[in-house]
Protein backbone atom coordinates (compact mmCIF):
# COMPACT_ATOMS: atom_id res chain seq x y z
CA UNK A 1 0.00 0.00 0.00
CA UNK A 2 2.89 2.36 0.84
CA UNK A 3 4.48 1.88 -2.69
CA UNK A 4 0.98 2.16 -4.45
CA UNK A 5 0.69 5.91 -2.38
CA UNK A 6 4.38 6.98 -3.88
CA UNK A 7 3.02 6.33 -7.45
CA UNK A 8 -0.43 7.77 -7.04
CA UNK A 9 1.52 10.93 -5.42
CA UNK A 10 4.19 11.14 -8.63
CA UNK A 11 1.48 11.06 -11.09
CA UNK A 12 -0.84 13.45 -8.65
CA UNK A 13 2.91 15.95 -9.21
CA UNK A 14 2.84 15.47 -12.83
CA UNK A 15 -0.87 16.64 -12.99
CA UNK A 16 -0.40 19.59 -10.80
CA UNK A 17 2.99 20.39 -13.23
CA UNK A 18 0.90 20.18 -16.01
CA UNK A 19 -2.05 22.22 -15.20
CA UNK A 20 1.08 24.65 -13.47
CA UNK A 21 2.13 24.79 -17.06
CA UNK A 22 -1.52 25.10 -18.86
CA UNK A 23 -1.90 28.10 -16.35
CA UNK A 24 1.24 29.58 -17.17
CA UNK A 25 0.55 29.90 -21.05
CA UNK A 26 -2.93 30.89 -19.91
CA UNK A 27 -0.98 33.57 -18.48
CA UNK A 28 0.63 34.78 -20.97
CA UNK A 29 -0.77 37.65 -23.29
CA UNK A 30 -1.91 36.67 -27.00
CA UNK A 31 0.59 39.28 -28.68
CA UNK A 32 3.53 37.43 -26.61
CA UNK A 33 2.60 33.80 -27.63
CA UNK A 34 2.32 35.25 -31.14
CA UNK A 35 6.02 36.25 -31.00
CA UNK A 36 6.98 33.47 -29.96
CA UNK A 37 5.19 31.24 -32.70
CA UNK A 38 6.38 33.40 -35.58
CA UNK A 39 10.24 32.81 -34.01
CA UNK A 40 9.55 29.31 -33.92
CA UNK A 41 8.36 29.50 -37.59
CA UNK A 42 11.26 31.60 -38.58
CA UNK A 43 13.27 28.46 -37.44
CA UNK A 44 11.19 25.34 -38.01
CA UNK A 45 7.48 24.89 -39.89
CA UNK A 46 8.05 21.00 -38.26
CA UNK A 47 8.62 22.65 -34.83
CA UNK A 48 5.79 25.09 -35.48
CA UNK A 49 2.90 22.04 -36.13
CA UNK A 50 4.59 20.46 -32.94
CA UNK A 51 3.86 23.43 -31.10
CA UNK A 52 0.01 23.74 -31.91
CA UNK A 53 -0.73 20.58 -30.71
CA UNK A 54 0.39 21.57 -27.08
CA UNK A 55 -2.80 23.37 -26.71
CA UNK A 56 -5.15 25.56 -28.17
CA UNK A 57 -3.74 28.84 -26.90
CA UNK A 58 -0.83 28.01 -29.13
CA UNK A 59 -3.17 26.94 -31.90
CA UNK A 60 -4.75 30.17 -31.70
CA UNK A 61 -1.72 31.89 -31.93
CA UNK A 62 -0.34 30.50 -34.61
CA UNK A 63 -2.91 31.12 -37.00
CA UNK A 64 -2.16 35.26 -36.73
CA UNK A 65 -0.79 36.22 -40.06
CA UNK A 66 2.58 37.54 -37.72
CA UNK A 67 2.88 33.98 -37.93
CA UNK A 68 2.62 33.32 -41.25
CA UNK A 69 4.80 36.48 -42.30
CA UNK A 70 7.82 34.83 -40.41
CA UNK A 71 7.64 31.18 -42.16
CA UNK A 72 10.42 29.49 -42.90
CA UNK A 73 10.25 28.26 -46.75
CA UNK A 74 13.35 26.15 -46.19
CA UNK A 75 11.35 23.36 -47.29
CA UNK A 76 9.71 24.45 -50.31
CA UNK A 77 11.63 24.68 -53.38
CA UNK A 78 13.32 28.13 -54.78
CA UNK A 79 10.76 28.44 -57.58
CA UNK A 80 7.73 25.65 -57.08
CA UNK A 81 6.07 24.13 -60.00
CA UNK A 82 2.17 24.25 -59.90
CA UNK A 83 2.15 20.62 -60.71
CA UNK A 84 4.19 19.29 -58.09
CA UNK A 85 2.32 21.24 -55.28
CA UNK A 86 -0.24 19.81 -53.45
CA UNK A 87 -3.51 21.78 -52.38
CA UNK A 88 -2.52 21.72 -48.75
CA UNK A 89 0.68 23.43 -49.34
CA UNK A 90 -0.23 25.89 -52.01
CA UNK A 91 -3.15 26.95 -48.91
CA UNK A 92 -0.29 27.73 -47.27
CA UNK A 93 2.20 29.45 -49.71
CA UNK A 94 -1.06 31.55 -50.38
CA UNK A 95 -1.59 32.15 -46.52
CA UNK A 96 2.37 33.09 -46.32
CA UNK A 97 2.17 35.53 -49.22
CA UNK A 98 -0.90 37.22 -48.64
CA UNK A 99 0.50 37.96 -44.47
CA UNK A 100 3.54 39.73 -46.71
CA UNK A 101 6.16 36.57 -45.76
CA UNK A 102 9.46 38.96 -46.74
CA UNK A 103 10.99 35.32 -48.07
CA UNK A 104 8.07 34.80 -50.99
CA UNK A 105 8.48 38.15 -51.64
CA UNK A 106 12.07 38.10 -52.67
CA UNK A 107 11.82 35.29 -54.27
CA UNK A 108 9.08 36.51 -56.67
CA UNK A 109 11.02 39.47 -57.06
CA UNK A 110 14.30 37.25 -58.44
CA UNK A 111 12.11 35.42 -60.59
CA UNK A 112 10.27 38.45 -62.46
CA UNK A 113 13.34 40.45 -62.55
CA UNK A 114 15.63 38.21 -64.09
CA UNK A 115 13.86 35.60 -65.30
CA UNK A 116 10.05 36.67 -66.34
CA UNK A 117 11.59 39.78 -67.97
CA UNK A 118 8.77 41.60 -64.79
CA UNK A 119 11.76 44.48 -64.03
CA UNK A 120 9.32 46.83 -62.53
CA UNK A 121 7.98 45.16 -60.77
CA UNK A 122 10.66 42.26 -59.39
CA UNK A 123 12.85 45.04 -58.17
CA UNK A 124 9.96 46.68 -56.22
CA UNK A 125 9.17 43.19 -54.31
CA UNK A 126 13.09 43.27 -53.66
CA UNK A 127 13.03 46.61 -52.55
CA UNK A 128 9.91 45.53 -50.18
CA UNK A 129 12.10 42.82 -48.88
CA UNK A 130 15.08 44.14 -48.24
CA UNK A 131 13.14 46.96 -46.07
CA UNK A 132 11.46 43.93 -43.93
CA UNK A 133 15.00 43.51 -43.06
CA UNK A 134 15.56 40.25 -45.51
CA UNK A 135 19.19 39.51 -46.15
CA UNK A 136 19.60 38.47 -49.50
CA UNK A 137 17.30 41.29 -51.00
CA UNK A 138 19.32 44.08 -49.43
CA UNK A 139 22.06 42.08 -51.12
CA UNK A 140 20.79 42.29 -54.40
CA UNK A 141 19.10 45.01 -54.34
CA UNK A 142 21.92 47.19 -53.31
CA UNK A 143 23.72 45.51 -56.07
CA UNK A 144 21.09 46.25 -58.65
CA UNK A 145 21.07 50.14 -57.59
CA UNK A 146 25.04 50.40 -57.63
CA UNK A 147 25.02 49.03 -61.53
CA UNK A 148 22.46 51.85 -62.07
CA UNK A 149 23.55 54.86 -64.88
CA UNK A 150 21.37 57.15 -61.90
CA UNK A 151 24.25 58.70 -59.30
CA UNK A 152 21.68 59.07 -56.61
CA UNK A 153 20.62 55.49 -57.03
CA UNK A 154 24.10 54.40 -57.05
CA UNK A 155 24.51 56.29 -53.53
CA UNK A 156 21.40 54.47 -51.98
CA UNK A 157 23.00 51.06 -52.97
CA UNK A 158 26.43 51.86 -51.41
CA UNK A 159 25.09 52.93 -48.26
CA UNK A 160 22.27 49.89 -48.55
CA UNK A 161 25.31 47.52 -48.72
CA UNK A 162 27.57 49.20 -46.16
CA UNK A 163 24.42 48.76 -43.59
CA UNK A 164 24.78 45.14 -43.63
CA UNK A 165 27.96 45.43 -42.00
CA UNK A 166 30.04 42.31 -41.65
CA UNK A 167 31.64 40.33 -44.96
CA UNK A 168 30.82 37.14 -43.64
CA UNK A 169 26.55 38.12 -43.96
CA UNK A 170 27.75 39.64 -47.55
CA UNK A 171 29.58 36.11 -48.18
CA UNK A 172 27.02 34.34 -46.60
CA UNK A 173 23.92 36.22 -49.35
CA UNK A 174 26.02 35.98 -52.12
CA UNK A 175 26.54 32.22 -52.19
CA UNK A 176 22.74 31.96 -51.09
CA UNK A 177 21.23 34.30 -54.41
CA UNK A 178 24.44 32.18 -56.54
CA UNK A 179 22.72 29.37 -55.60
CA UNK A 180 18.86 30.66 -56.66
CA UNK A 181 20.32 31.91 -60.25
CA UNK A 182 21.92 28.82 -60.88
CA UNK A 183 18.36 27.14 -60.09
CA UNK A 184 16.25 29.26 -62.54
CA UNK A 185 16.16 30.41 -66.46
CA UNK A 186 18.21 33.95 -66.42
CA UNK A 187 16.95 36.18 -69.24
CA UNK A 188 18.08 39.26 -67.58
CA UNK A 189 21.77 39.59 -67.23
CA UNK A 190 23.12 42.12 -65.09
CA UNK A 191 25.83 44.46 -66.50
CA UNK A 192 27.08 47.12 -64.62
CA UNK A 193 26.31 50.59 -66.24
CA UNK A 194 28.72 52.74 -64.50
CA UNK A 195 32.15 51.02 -65.21
CA UNK A 196 34.27 53.84 -62.90
CA UNK A 197 35.72 52.53 -59.95
CA UNK A 198 34.40 53.83 -56.66
CA UNK A 199 37.42 53.86 -55.47
CA UNK A 200 39.53 57.56 -56.61
CA UNK A 201 42.25 57.26 -54.30
CA UNK A 202 45.92 57.08 -56.31
CA UNK A 203 47.49 55.47 -53.43
CA UNK A 204 45.05 52.79 -52.51
CA UNK A 205 46.93 49.36 -53.65
CA UNK A 206 43.55 47.32 -54.16
CA UNK A 207 42.21 49.74 -56.47
CA UNK A 208 44.68 48.96 -59.40
CA UNK A 209 44.81 45.07 -58.56
CA UNK A 210 40.81 45.39 -59.12
CA UNK A 211 40.23 47.29 -61.84
CA UNK A 212 42.94 44.53 -63.60
CA UNK A 213 40.72 41.46 -62.34
CA UNK A 214 37.50 43.09 -63.36
CA UNK A 215 38.43 43.20 -67.18
CA UNK A 216 39.70 40.18 -66.53
CA UNK A 217 36.26 38.30 -64.74
CA UNK A 218 37.03 34.72 -65.18
CA UNK A 219 40.23 35.61 -62.87
CA UNK A 220 37.91 36.88 -60.08
CA UNK A 221 38.40 34.64 -56.67
CA UNK A 222 36.16 34.69 -54.40
CA UNK A 223 38.01 34.67 -51.07
CA UNK A 224 36.19 33.71 -47.64
CA UNK A 225 37.17 36.91 -46.25
CA UNK A 226 36.60 40.06 -48.46
CA UNK A 227 39.35 42.00 -46.25
CA UNK A 228 42.01 39.46 -47.24
CA UNK A 229 41.57 41.30 -51.11
CA UNK A 230 40.45 44.72 -50.23
CA UNK A 231 41.41 46.91 -47.25
CA UNK A 232 39.44 49.88 -48.70
CA UNK A 233 35.62 50.28 -48.16
CA UNK A 234 34.96 51.41 -51.74
CA UNK A 235 37.34 48.62 -53.44
CA UNK A 236 35.39 46.14 -50.92
CA UNK A 237 32.53 47.27 -52.72
CA UNK A 238 34.16 47.16 -56.34
CA UNK A 239 34.79 44.30 -55.59
CA UNK A 240 31.53 42.73 -54.57
CA UNK A 241 29.93 44.52 -57.94
CA UNK A 242 32.31 42.71 -59.93
CA UNK A 243 31.68 38.89 -58.15
CA UNK A 244 27.66 40.24 -58.73
CA UNK A 245 28.24 40.66 -61.96
CA UNK A 246 29.97 37.29 -63.01
CA UNK A 247 26.73 35.48 -61.78
CA UNK A 248 25.05 35.84 -64.99
CA UNK A 249 27.83 35.58 -67.23
CA UNK A 250 27.63 32.92 -69.54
Amino acid sequence: MAGLGVKNKGISDKKKMKYESYSTIKSLPKELLVEILAKVASASMLDLCRVKLVCKDFLDASEDDYVYQHASMDKFALVPLPWFINEKESSFLKRCKDSGNSEITYREGIVEYFSSLKIDSGLEKLKKAALQGHVDSKYVYSMLLMCSQEEKERKVGFDLFCSMKTSTCVIKCRKSVKSFIRNMWVNNHVVRSNQECLCHSSTCESRERLKKLSRMSYLMIEYEDDTAFASCQYCHVDYELCLFCKMFET
